[in-house]
């Protein structure tokens, strides 16, 4: 098998119809296979963290260099070589799903992470999003299996109340069984 490196790539560029392909074809050009993907639109720019595993010869300077090429001025390019361990070790715990919701005022992302913090909770994923009124805040999270999930949970919603939010954690099973259709037999199995 021949010998290949691994690397994170992150774009972010003014949002338009073709921003993924234009980015995909750099990586096919130069013989890379992309892996995990997450792709957003964040305030009309156009947001994309990847990986991407290439042939040898083929160096983080390149990868830049032909996505650079492909993209307009505005695009700002990342390109991380990783060495080692391709994946960090997850977390030992629970899947679950924080929400909070109430006005937007400064520090309050700050707030909430700092909770996840002292509680040694890992954040996987994080949206915020406005109904014009009010801001969510969601995040996928990951308790540790040695916490006391009752303790979290009313702690977060005293803090989140004392800010003036609403907050809530369920488990991501919860989520599912309210969210998705389907048998919840079926949906809890996954």
């Amino acid at each position: 098998m021949p010998a290949t490196n691994r690397f994170i790539i992150s774009v972010l560029l003014p949002d338009r119809v073709g921003a993924l392909r234009d980015v995909t074809a750099a990586i096919v050009k130069l013989g890379g296979n992309i892996g995990g993907i997450r792709q957003n639109i964040v305030e009309g720019f156009f947001t994309l963290v990847f990986s991407a595993e290439h042939p040898a010869p083929v160096s983080a300077d390149t990868i830049r260099a032909e996505l650079v090429a492909r993209l307009e001025a505005a695009a700002a390019v990342h390109v991380r070589l990783c060495e080692g361990r391709a994946v960090a070790p997850r977390l030992a715990g629970g899947c679950y799903v924080a929400m909070t919701r109430g006005v937007d005022r400064p520090g309050t992302i700050h707030a909430i992470s700092s909770f996840f913090v002292e509680y040694g909770i890992n954040i996987e994923d994080w949206q915020v999003e406005s109904d014009g009124v009010d801001v969510v805040y969601t995040a996928q999270i990951v308790i540790p299996a040695a916490a006391d999930f009752r303790i979290i949970q009313h702690a977060f919603r005293a803090q989140m109340q004392a800010r003036g939010l609403t907050g809530t954690i369920c488990h991501e099973n919860i989520i599912r069984a309210t969210n998705e259709i389907g048998p919840i037999k079926e949906l809890l199995r996954r």
